[in-house]
């Protein structure tokens, strides 16, 4: 069984847990959470019981039971806030992030007393811009639906990134199209919104060529090998 992810960053905390499971192991038997639509909807943990009854992509802790997003190739970001030591999780796949997900979970934070140089942000595993093929005709249309103004944060390339780290053969392009980095992009956003950059940390390990085997939602497609799902989740101790 491959081992789980985590954070340098926030494993730093000594009042919290956290781990980014490996494809198909699940999170602790106590864990919140959410029926996930790509949607922008942040809830409480105490809002989101039981368990998968709520359509939304975000959670705040208010006790210590786990919080956790369940992603295969969208990146599951989890969060501390140091001042009133919160804890959040959320699942941003790329429909998630430009409908403003991680924007609502940091807002969310702020109206419970963090400020945002009081958060740390870890982007688990995640398709990665050595492997993420986007269509020009998608790149148009989200430079020209931006309710939030995330022109200037796209990270896209007309050119694939080698990965020097890959174990496994990098995504084929096939529709001559651009290689997105949503890691990135949710770097930047955080970033926009005043999380200092030294307290967002990016794992660099792309579902799809460096992660366990069932780890890509994408792959699945393109080899039929099976997927499964991954699990992050983060509580205070």
């Amino acid at each position: 069984m491959p081992h789980a992810y985590h954070s340098t960053l926030l494993s730093s905390l000594a009042w919290l847990d956290h781990a980014f499971q490996p494809a198909g192991e699940p999170p602790p038997p106590e864990s919140i959470m959410n029926r996930q639509r790509h949607t922008a909807n942040v809830l409480l943990s105490s809002e989101a019981l039981p368990v998968k009854s709520h359509e939304a992509d975000g959670l705040i802790a208010t006790d210590s039971r786990p919080v956790a997003v369940y992603t295969a190739d969208c990146l599951p970001v989890l969060i501390a806030d140091v001042r009133q030591k919160q804890v959040a999780a959320v699942h941003a796949g790329l429909n998630g992030a430009l409908k403003g997900v991680l924007i609502q979970a940091i807002h969310r934070l702020c109206e419970r007393g963090a400020t945002p140089d009081s958060l740390y942000l870890a982007v688990g595993p995640a398709i990665g811009p050595c492997c993420y093929e986007l269509g020009e005709d998608r790149i148009a249309a989200m430079r020209q639906e931006n309710p939030h103004d995330l022109r200037p944060l796209l990270a896209y390339s007309m050119q694939q990134y080698r990965n020097p780290l890959a174990i496994r053969a990098q995504a084929i392009g096939t529709t001559q199209g651009v290689w997105f980095d949503l890691p990135l992009l949710a770097k930047r956003m955080a970033m926009r919104a005043g999380v200092p950059e030294a307290q967002i940390e990016l794992s660099g390990i792309c579902t799809y060529c460096m992660a366990e085997e069932q780890a890509s939602y994408r792959r699945n497609g393109h080899f039929q090998h099976g997927y499964q799902q991954r699990y992050a989740w983060i509580r205070q101790r």
